[in-house]
């Protein structure tokens, strides 16, 4: 029997993990579940998942510190590997972000992006996609922008 696919899901809004998390377990992956980057970050170092499904915002301030966590984890080496699968509705939730994968990506190494509400179908083909990837294609970040 092969191996589970580790998947670390680092969201602060617990609903949306436990919905996440029984989603990709009834389709066999393992979840690791993180509430904050802090916590995601400890998670990662104990168990270093084949993918991250990382939110944006985070706090009642509406930190984006999801952008944070994603710079630094394509600058350490070890993780910088693992492909990101990016939780979003910045530009529901705050328009004047204007974020856009096709004109901002180079700012935000991450491999795809997953709107808001998150439909389960898209998160299948999403997840499936990078894990067949294996590697991500920022991996090189920021010395080579995407290939």
């Amino acid at each position: 029997m092969s191996q589970k696919s580790k998947i670390l899901v680092i969201e602060d809004d617990v609903d949306l993990v436990a919905a996440i998390a029984k989603m990709l377990e009834m389709k066999g992956y393992e979840v690791i579940s993180a509430y904050d980057p802090e916590e995601g970050w400890d998670k990662l170092n104990a168990l270093k998942p084949d993918l991250i499904i990382l939110d944006v915002m985070f706090g009642g301030r509406g930190e984006a510190k999801g952008f944070d966590f994603a710079q630094k984890l394509k600058l350490e080496k070890k993780y910088a590997d693992i492909p990101v699968l990016m939780l979003t509705a910045i530009n529901t939730q705050k328009p004047y972000f204007n974020f856009s994968p096709e004109t901002d990506a180079e700012f935000l190494p991450v491999d795809s992006f997953l709107e808001k509400p998150i439909q389960s179908e898209e998160l299948f083909i999403k997840v499936e996609e990078l894990l067949k990837q294996k590697v991500s294609k920022w991996i090189n970040w920021p010395e080579k922008k995407n290939k």
